[in-house]
């Protein structure tokens, strides 16, 4: 007879640590910047440009056409040229740089390879166009120890396609954002890590023109910056917002400089209601991210078709027990929408019952090419209906799914399996208000 172990509760107590560790690791969001992706594109095309100055702008590219710069070769950008000016200024501080067109649909390949990278590294992934991304680890199911070997791993990867990520892992957007612009720097490898609890003492030690360098700064795309309004919503007033204007942005850098405050620290010893007064909701937004309090969220672009949840009883279950596990679906489910911010209006119900056998017969081939019979078991009963409104609450689920349930059920009836499905599904996103600065009227008061 094999002698089994013996049994300790400090087991138990060593084992719900680890898994509340892996549960504190997983709560995170990664940040993906790739610089310098048209450029470095470019040269992947065509190797001669390595080393070389040049651009790439909107439109043909060329010097003497309206149009702006979107990516800067290294060697251009010593020579003051920036994303986002005017082709003809870029022309007239470099006349001897190339100008290039962006080759968009060649860059397609590299761009569905990322992404594929992206949604293997984590389910809730918000991209920012072209190359960047959000990451939030609490949809990571692959096993890792800390978030630093995932980034490093993920950066492996990129570097392997051609290209130089920097990746900053935090616990909300814009610090995360922060910390990839850091990664760098130091001699850091293009992974900083802040753990929770040191986001303060880190944004604390940058400039505010850390903000002018952020994505949605330079290219007026979404990124951690807070919305700008709420008007761009479905009307269960779900979706996406648009983001901040970049120039408000600026202004609101250059109009703290002309007070003196030139970095997060100093924003910091401000009290928010200052902030908000004179700056609005960007103010205060700016106060909370200075103090470490940064609740910016990933919200996932494109949602999935449904969510599905199964259990498999390893007995013959009746309908209490079926009823019990239902509610532990719709628990679950529940969390994976609110996990994911999203909301689903239609839950369908498929049930194995262990009595029911309906037979179809089916006409195939065998190995000489003669028709022959086939018959297959078709064990499962269900439907679906469609709720009034979109939801991710899991009373609202398990009480619709019960009522499927008492549907099809049948007195005596036992199952082997049932799975729940909530579909029809939509994006939800914060809807916080979030105005420009307010513009200084006449002489400048020192008062915050």
């Amino acid at each position: 007879m094999d002698e089994q172990p013996p049994y300790h509760a400090n087991d138990e107590v060593d084992e719900a640590a680890r898994a509340a560790e892996r549960a504190r690791l997983r709560q995170g969001v990664m940040h993906v910047r790739i610089d310098h992706f048209y450029c470095t594109m470019e040269e992947l095309l065509d190797p001669s440009l390595r080393g070389q100055s040049f651009i790439v702008g909107t439109g043909t590219g060329r010097p003497n056409e309206p149009g702006r710069v979107i990516d800067v070769s290294p060697a251009a950008a010593r020579s003051g040229l920036v994303p986002g000016m005017p082709l003809r200024r870029a022309h007239r501080l470099a006349p001897r740089t190339r100008f290039l067109p962006a080759s968009h649909n060649q860059y397609q390949p590299i761009l569905q390879q990322l992404k594929d990278r992206y949604r293997a590294y984590s389910r809730i992934i918000e991209t920012i166009p072209v190359s960047d991304a959000f990451i939030d680890l609490r949809g990571c199911e692959l096993p890792f120890t800390t978030p630093v070997t995932l980034a490093e791993r993920l950066c492996a990867e990129i570097a392997e396609m051609g290209l130089s990520a920097m990746i900053g892992v935090a616990n909300g957007k814009s610090t995360a954002e922060l910390a990839a612009l850091m990664s760098r720097k130091d001699g850091r490898q293009g992974v900083l890590y802040i753990p929770h609890g040191r986001e303060a003492s880190f944004v604390q030690t940058l400039p505010l023109s850390m903000l002018t360098r952020m994505r949605a700064a330079g290219t007026g795309q979404a990124t951690a910056l807070p919305e700008l309004n709420e008007h761009n919503q479905n009307k269960n007033g779900e979706g996406k917002s648009e983001q901040v204007d970049p120039v408000a942005v600026a202004e609101m850098v250059a109009h703290l400089r002309d007070f003196g405050i030139t970095s997060f620290a100093q924003v910091a010893t401000l009290t928010e209601e200052g902030l908000v007064r004179r700056l609005g909701q960007l103010g205060g937004w700016l106060y909370r991210v200075a103090i470490g309090d940064d609740d910016s969220l990933v919200v996932p672009d494109a949602p999935p078709l449904s969510q599905n949840a199964r259990v498999r009883f390893h007995h013959q279950a009746d309908a209490d027990e079926t009823c019990s596990a239902l509610g532990k679906l719709a628990s679950y489910l529940s969390e994976r929408l609110q996990e994911q911010r999203l909301k689903g209006q239609s839950i369908a119900l498929v049930l194995w019952p262990n009595q029911i056998r309906r037979h179809t017969r089916k006409l195939v081939a065998n190995e000489d090419g003669e028709e022959m019979a086939f018959t297959a078991d078709e064990e499962t009963i269900g439907g679906q209906l469609l709720l009034d409104r979109h939801t991710d609450q899991a009373d609202i689920i398990a009480h619709h799914s019960l009522m499927l349930f008492a549907h099809y059920h049948k007195a005596g009836m036992r199952y082997l399996q049932v799975q729940l499905r909530v579909g029809d599904m939509i994006t939800t996103a914060p809807t916080t208000y979030y105005p420009p600065p307010a513009r200084a009227r006449g002489r400048l008061t020192r008062k915050l």
